[in-house]
């Protein structure tokens, strides 16, 4: 459990999917108020709900004037405000109000754009990936200055990384946040191939299931290299399948494809 914080007042800017995974981490623990927040009010009182079995109780500021209800709360230079919405959102986000810092989760949102618009005493940078929902995220952090208090907001969705300039910051976003896609690909292939081959559907996905929580383990020690040479014997059947791999051009693919966000995320 996080500890060293006493009921620390976050309020979270969204309601989609991300904003959903780091809302139901944070609200399986007692250190933190969550207040979600937007225009929407269905999908603000949805995410509430859905967090409502939470050891404390959610809050929400919903409506046209959400930025002004956020303003009027007590105490606000104690609390976090962690923006969650879309990058183009954040021109039309103006809170009259000082916070104890300014978290975005926002993919092309830069350190200077956050400080523009919002008052704060710190302004972090994060990128969790999908995988927060059970605490099991690696999230990408970036600050003029590492805080512990960041640390331990993002810890309670997995694992953090704190990147040592801004410049790399959409190549962690890239691995960390986009590639969970690419590997639910990789997932389904071999599952695909499973079914091609004669297993059902269910027996097949086990399978795969099984395959990637061993992998992660082996990787925790192993380097991916060692990893392929202890599996492909000389002339055997691992190696024959890496041959027709390499000859699709696999690894290139998935270099390209992170290369694609990040100059999305630069355009």
């Amino acid at each position: 459990m996080v500890v060293g914080l006493c009921m620390q007042k976050i309020y979270i800017l969204g309601y989609g999917k991300m904003a959903e995974a780091i809302a139901l981490s944070l609200s399986s623990y007692t250190d933190f108020s969550l207040c979600i927040a937007g225009r929407n009010q269905q999908k603000a009182l949805c995410l509430a709900k859905k967090c409502e079995c939470s050891k404390n109780q959610i809050e929400v500021c919903t409506g046209e004037d959400f930025c002004g209800q956020i303003a009027r709360q007590d105490f606000l230079g104690e609390a976090i405000l962690l923006f969650a919405l879309k990058p183009y959102a954040l021109s039309s986000v103006r809170i009259n109000g000082h916070f104890k810092a300014v978290y975005s989760i926002a993919a092309f949102v830069t350190l200077k754009e956050l400080e523009l618009a919002f008052s704060a005493d710190s302004f972090v940078r994060a990128m969790p990936n999908i995988a927060a929902r059970h605490k099991k995220s690696f999230t990408a952090l970036y600050a003029h200055k590492q805080e512990e208090l960041a640390s331990k907001v993002f810890g309670s969705c997995g694992q953090v990384f704190w990147l040592s300039s801004e410049s790399k910051f959409e190549a962690g976003m890239a691995i960390s946040g986009c590639s969970p896609a690419y590997l639910a690909m990789v997932a389904e292939s071999l599952s695909d191939a499973g079914v091609r081959e004669g297993l059902s559907r269910e027996e097949s996905n086990a399978f795969v299931r099984g395959l990637f929580e061993g992998f992660s383990a082996l990787l925790q020690e192993t380097h991916p290299v060692s990893i392929k040479e202890e599996v492909s014997s000389p002339s055997g059947t691992t190696i024959e399948g890496v041959a027709l791999l390499e000859s699709r051009a696999l690894r290139s693919a998935f270099i390209d494809a992170i290369h694609a966000v990040i100059q999305k995320s630069r355009s």
